[in-house]
């Protein structure tokens, strides 16, 4: 599986004694390359399989995967679940006299 939104650029080859020109070319391809790690762009994954997904987004943290149904859904930092509990209490009764 590779992301396809870059490839890793090759790096220069060593010298065999010490030259400046070479650690300046080896450190701008390290910078690009740590630089296309940090970018935002679209992760796109090669084969990718998901399996025994949840199916509940209670307790997940933000950007994470679940299932609802047949569909995979990503919980987003806006979207809390909410779980609450519904109750009724009788506590007596009440007379009304017109």
């Amino acid at each position: 599986m590779g992301m396809r939104s870059f490839r890793a650029p090759p790096l220069p080859l060593p010298p065999n004694e010490y030259e400046p020109l070479y650690f300046n070319q080896l450190l701008n391809v390290l910078s690009l390359y740590f630089t296309q790690l940090d970018s935002q762009n679209p992760l796109n994954i090669e084969g990718l399989v998901l399996t025994n997904l949840t199916e509940s987004p209670f307790g997940l943290p933000p950007f994470s995967l679940y299932r609802e149904g047949r569909d995979v859904k990503i919980l987003l930092p806006q979207d809390s679940p909410v779980s609450g509990v519904s109750s009724v209490i009788n506590l007596g009764s009440v007379t009304v006299s017109v």
